[in-house]
């Protein structure tokens, strides 16, 4: 998916109505909670960013931003910006879901790719 956001933080999250985002995105390109991974995309005013949301390795080279694992209670992610508009939802298994997040650049980025350790079929 190609992102025009007007809110240039994304957070990869549980779907559920509350969770815990970083006390403070400005520090890094990624910042993590235990069931929240929030990072950087470009503004609207500087363009669009294409979001990869697999459960197969980056087909490009990049830089890895963070390499870890988010909680999941409700076995769906889902990529939402802070107004709360959620991009895309995704299934997962519940438990602790592993994410790679690698970007092509850690400030000019054109992509960024979130590999999941599985995704779940429905």
């Amino acid at each position: 998916m190609q992102i025009d956001t007007a809110h240039p933080v994304l957070f990869f999250a549980d779907r559920v109505s509350s969770f815990s985002v970083p006390s403070d995105t400005s520090g890094a390109f990624a910042t993590t909670t235990d069931d929240c991974l929030a990072f950087w995309v470009l503004a609207y005013v500087d363009g669009a960013t294409l979001v990869t949301v697999s459960d197969q390795a980056c087909d490009a080279s990049g830089l890895c931003m963070f390499d870890g694992t988010i909680a999941s209670s409700t076995g769906i992610v889902s990529v939402s910006d802070s107004s709360g508009f959620e991009y895309i939802n995704v299934p997962v298994p519940v438990g602790p879901v592993s994410v790679r997040l690698t970007a092509n650049h850690d400030r000019h980025l054109d992509w960024v790719w979130l590999e999941l350790g599985a995704i779940r079929s429905v």
